[in-house]
């Protein structure tokens, strides 16, 4: 009781008739210009997963991708260890195996990409 006194005595009631018609137009800007921006994605989110398909015979082929060792075709594709995600951006992705010749890629990942990055890796044998 004492707070409508109170509200009645400031003239709180008339402020909050204002502050009402303050949201209302502020919302209506928000609507006419095109509404709240959307999510942004987190760095997990705008990653896309490296999936490299190999012949059975080389899934112990090293795997780098920008120049740094990331582990052997077998550990990348299963779901314990693997997939590895890329960040958006332009990557160099190499497979090798001795005795074969290393198959090297560059690739680009979007930031709106939805799906993985896929290499086939042919590894021919080097005959030297």
């Amino acid at each position: 009781m004492w707070f409508a006194r109170v509200c009645s005595n400031r003239g709180l009631g008339r402020g909050l008739e204002a502050f009402g018609r303050r949201c209302a137009l502020a919302l209506a800007l928000v609507a006419a210009s095109g509404g709240c921006k959307p999510r942004e994605l987190s760095g997990v989110e705008q990653s896309a997963p490296l999936i490299i398909e190999t012949a059975p015979q080389d899934a112990d082929a090293e795997v780098f991708v920008d120049g740094n060792y990331v582990g052997v075709v077998q550990s990348l594709n299963v779901p314990e260890t693997g997939p590895l995600l890329l960040a958006p951006g332009i990557h160099r992705v190499e497979v090798r195996k001795p005795g074969r010749f290393p198959v090297q890629l560059t690739v680009t990942v979007k930031k709106d990409r939805n799906g993985p990055v896929v290499i086939r890796a042919e590894l021919l044998e080097d005959p030297s």
